[in-house]
């Protein structure tokens, strides 16, 4: 999670304006105290500091001269940052709405913003100049089976651990080391399109890769376990689909609460390799795991769709069937900001009303990149569900309306029909 701060404390009330209209109030907001000088701000500076909380340091034109003392100390922190000098006099005088737009950029940064330096290193200064959007995201096309099916199917050659930016539409942008290599849509319901390609392939060890992102993610690691610590009194549940977001989620929980109960809910058309996969992890991360099967009688409702995901429906009441024997849960849930505009627009907590009671669904990872989960998931020891190796970004189930065509090929080479029957 982030902590906001402005210099005044005239100039955090719009910013816990907008805290609780946009984020549930809970984004931190901190004010220097007032002063205006680096001298008059450091103590309270340096104790805002000492929070597990990504600092977002926000002022305006007039106060540029105490931004460049304070840049030094942030610096010195040893902890992801981001510092920017507001187009207004102050704070407090930016329109509620141009200031909020402010945040949502300031935040894909973190997630989005990349360096070069013989490998991929998050920084949200982006020198590397990946196009910013706060509905994009960011993954990495790892393993070998990635690369092979992006050959034979696309002839689009990558390298070892290519950067893949994900934006919206499903059109994809591919980095092999410093290079972009190529550009293709996965549009839903349109063939699978490669736009341009670049025979400029580099290859970017794994290891280089975790050693010097280490420090940044173990800071939003931090940061989340600090927001979960609020929810200890309560039944922690997570919906887990062996998913990368459940999975990240699930081992974020784990290092926070000593009883975690994970439910998976498997649908009668579930991804190849989900089953193992969720048993095996499940022995390793030591959780309670609760299995629910459900089938799908196409039969009866015939295929699902995005105008009747009646799939959907009996996933979630599956789930609420276990959630309604706790007396206090709260679901940890692995949504996120670049999978979707309306994901991101959801708080970080939302309240659910339910014929058993009132439910929290609370996302501790909602501000990282696809890329940024799989490198924690990677850092703790254990590996991704075996399709991302092969090339997929999202897991469903085999009759999932969402699947595009680059996904049902990679099912088909599978031997999976992605059809029943």
């Amino acid at each position: 999670m982030f902590a906001l701060i402005a210099r005044a404390r005239k100039d955090a009330k719009p910013l816990q304006y907008i805290n609780e209209r946009n984020y549930g109030g809970f984004l931190r907001i901190e004010s220097l105290g007032g002063g205006r000088t680096k001298e008059e701000v450091l103590e309270n500076l340096e104790r805002i500091l000492e929070s597990l909380y990504i600092p977002i340091l926000l002022l305006g034109e007039k106060e540029r001269e105490l931004m460049e003392g304070l840049l030094p100390v942030l610096k010195d922190s040893g902890k992801p940052f981001y510092a920017r000098i507001l187009r207004t006099k102050r704070v407090r005088n930016m329109r509620v709405d141009e200031l909020y737009s402010n945040i949502e950029e300031i935040k894909a940064r973190f997630r989005l913003g990349i360096e070069w330096r013989n490998t991929y290193i998050l920084n949200p200064e982006n020198p590397f100049g990946i196009e910013l959007n706060p509905d994009h995201d960011l993954y990495l096309a790892i393993g070998g089976g990635f690369r092979r099916a992006m050959r034979s199917l696309l002839d689009v050659e990558l390298g070892e651990n290519s950067l893949v930016l994900r934006k919206v539409m499903n059109q994809e942008v591919y980095y092999s080391g410093p290079n972009r290599v190529a550009e293709v849509s996965k549009k839903l319901g349109f063939p699978t399109e490669v736009l341009w390609r670049c025979p400029c392939v580099e290859d970017v060890p794994l290891e280089r890769l975790l050693e010097a992102n280490r420090g940044y993610i173990e800071a939003f690691a931090g940061a989340g376990k600090a927001f979960l610590e609020g929810f200890e009194s309560n039944d922690v549940i997570v919906p887990w689909s062996g998913g990368k977001d459940s999975t990240a989620t699930l081992i974020l929980a784990r290092e926070v609460f000593d009883e975690v109960t994970a439910v998976y809910v498997r649908m009668e058309y579930e991804m190849p390799g989900t089953d193992e996969y969720v048993e095996e992890l499940a022995k390793k991360l030591d959780v309670d795991l609760i299995r629910v099967d459900v089938p799908m009688p196409i039969e009866k409702f015939g295929m699902p769709t995005h105008k009747n995901r009646w799939c959907t429906r009996k996933k979630v009441e599956a789930l609420y069937s276990v959630v309604s024997d706790f007396k206090n849960p709260v679901l940890l849930l692995g949504d996120r900001d670049g999978e979707s505009a309306r994901r991101r627009l959801k708080p970080p907590v939302v309240e659910r009303k339910t014929d058993f009671g009132r439910i929290l669904e609370v996302m501790p990872i909602k501000f990282w990149s696809g890329f940024m989960v799989q490198l924690f998931i990677l850092m703790r020891g254990f590996k991704l569900h075996p399709l991302y190796y092969e090339g997929f970004y999202r897991l469903g189930c085999t009759v999932c309306p969402s699947l595009a065509e680059w996904e049902v090929e990679l099912l088909k080479k599978r031997g999976v029909e992605p059809l029943p029957g």
